[in-house]
């Protein structure tokens, strides 16, 4: 029944059918359990199918109870996932996601404040909260797998404000590594994307988590890749100092592809990042890289008059984006850490 009810809304194509199918607040909630409880109610404290709907008030608000004679909890469609006692109504929640990924890279908080009509900060949480939905918490990258560093943050070396960004020699920096990996596309699908932000000294481990072992790893020749490969059967590089790029299919040519992405998301929508929350924008530009299929072929030119066959990408419809997202949802729940961050409980 629920699936009917997600398969009722359709393909919503432009702002106008999205304002309509989420302008009531009943089949926004009947949306959102469609979305989060595909086949039936689950408690998200026992874990139970054995659930029913409350009557009376409780019946208006969507409260559920456990069947289960140890548990009988009480609990909602939200509960025990990012939005877990919100206060904003699901239709502001299920508007603001669709127009998060209805978009090539994102929506700004002062932005998405103007579009559902609340606060900056309220829009502003609203957006960090879905970006936890999309962290990527399945299996390690398998196949074969590009791998680079990406720096992100800090200032310019001669800004006088930041004397540390001045010490030692010249060209020192305050912007911090990140490992990206991202698996070369499969079939019509391209491959997941995953990345790791932290210090030198968290590469290693980083790789170990987003990589297989038996992975066919491709990097560069950098200093970073130099240990971390001397551990892997299955690692391949190329020679960026002696202008070798491509040597058969041995490139890094998808993954700086990423990076290109992430840089044009950061500078054209969000301006700029503070530190603790780099890895959830990481994970925003992840999670959006594999929510397209392929749609076909075509002949382009290099600047050079080469002829090359470029592969033609459309991004999904926000309703099936959507169904991945909500699909992991029960059991995450947002907690703020003291940096100002935020992190994820029981998931």
């Amino acid at each position: 029944m629920m699936a009917d009810r997600l398969g009722a809304l359709g393909e919503l194509r432009t702002l106008d059918e999205m304002t309509a199918a989420f302008a009531d607040e009943d089949r926004c909630r009947d949306v959102l359990e469609a979305l989060v409880w595909p086949n039936g109610a689950v408690c998200p404290f026992c874990g139970s199918r054995n659930g029913r709907r409350r009557g009376g008030k409780d019946y208006a608000k969507g409260r559920w109870r456990c069947g289960e004679g140890a548990c009988r909890a009480s609990f909602t469609v939200t509960s025990r996932t990012p939005l877990h006692a919100t206060k904003l109504p699901l239709s502001i929640w299920l508007k603001g996601l669709w127009l998060v990924l209805w978009s090539d890279k994102g929506v700004s908080s002062p932005r998405l404040a103007e579009f559902l009509g609340v606060t900056q900060a309220t829009a502003w949480l609203l957006g960090h909260r879905l970006r936890l939905l999309m962290r990527r918490l399945g299996q390690p990258l398998a196949g074969t797998v590009e791998a680079d560093v990406l720096q992100v943050g800090g200032k310019p070396r001669f800004d006088p404000a930041q004397p540390e960004a001045r010490k030692g020699k010249q060209g020192h920096t305050t912007k911090r590594p990140v490992l990206t990996t991202v698996a070369r596309p499969e079939g019509d699908r391209p491959g997941a994307a995953a990345a790791a932000g932290g210090g030198a000294a968290d590469l290693a481990p980083a790789l170990e988590a987003l990589v297989e072992p038996a992975a066919r790893l491709v990097t560069d020749q950098a200093a970073a890749f130099a240990t971390l490969g001397r551990a892997r059967d299955r690692h391949e590089t190329v020679n960026h100092s002696a202008k070798e790029f491509v040597r058969g299919d041995v490139h890094v040519n998808t993954v700086e592809a990423w990076h290109d992405r992430f840089r044009r998301t950061i500078v054209g929508v969000y301006h700029h990042v503070a530190p603790e929350h780099v890895q959830a924008y990481l994970d925003e530009t992840a999670f959006r890289w594999r929510q397209r299929v392929l749609t076909g072929t075509a002949e382009r030119k290099t600047r050079s008059g080469k002829s090359r066959t470029v592969r033609l990408w459309e991004r999904l419809d926000p309703v099936m984006q959507m169904r991945e997202l909500f699909a992991q949802a029960l059991g995450r729940q947002v907690r703020r850490r003291r940096d100002g961050g935020f992190r994820l409980v029981g998931a």
